[in-house]
């Protein structure tokens, strides 16, 4: 959470005065539709680490100070070893084995951009989102404090669903007739992303 706060209070106290210093730039009318990719982390306790893929369109125009847009995006991890304290066999337990993470998210965000046709224009976001998850486990154990392994759990699979808020911040700006931006949002479930996308022309 604090890179997300970080990356806000920049946004909104620093970058403004860079990019109403800029020279406007010329914004294409189709500019509305966007994809991305990057990385991100899923969980609390179990910090899943994987790439994130996204597709976005813009409902009104990018100029436009304040801005709706839906998003869609899905976000993949290989099979990582997850270790979590545990009370459950003693002080020093803990709760150990490997897992694969997946989820979607869709939702609708509205953005604030306080100079949308400058070179550089941050721009700040919060919505909210609906999010599945799917996990499946390889193996997970409780272990007491001296290594000994206490319980076998086994493989096992989980399916969740939540819906929640969606916060975030970011830069757009242009670049060879294309915008681009690069972006940090926060989703439900304290599940966290860093992207870098570009504008599609049809």
């Amino acid at each position: 959470m604090r890179p997300l706060a970080s990356a806000v209070l920049a946004s909104t106290l620093i970058l403004p005065s860079l990019g109403s210093a800029q020279e406007s730039q010329p914004v294409k009318r189709d500019d509305r539709w966007f994809v991305s990719g990057g990385f991100g982390w899923s969980g609390g306790h179990k910090q899943f680490k994987g790439l994130h893929l996204g597709a976005e369109y813009h409902l009104t125009p990018v100029e436009r100070v304040f801005g709706l847009r839906m998003h869609l995006g899905a976000f993949w991890t290989p099979t990582q070893y997850f270790h979590i304290p545990t009370l459950k066999y003693g002080p020093g337990s803990t709760f150990e084995g490997y897992s694969q993470v997946m989820h979607f998210d869709l939702g609708v965000t509205a953005s604030l951009t306080p100079w949308p046709r400058a070179r550089v224009s941050p721009y700040v976001f919060g919505g909210v989102a609906a999010l599945q998850q799917w996990a499946h486990g390889t193996g997970s154990y409780y272990r007491r404090a001296d290594g000994s392994v206490a319980e076998i759990s086994g493989p096992g699979a989980t399916t969740s669903g939540e819906i929640g808020p969606v916060v975030g911040a970011g830069l757009r700006f242009r670049a060879g007739g294309r915008l681009l931006r690069f972006e940090i949002r926060q989703l439900p479930g304290m599940r966290s992303t860093y992207g870098v996308g570009t504008s599609l022309h049809f």
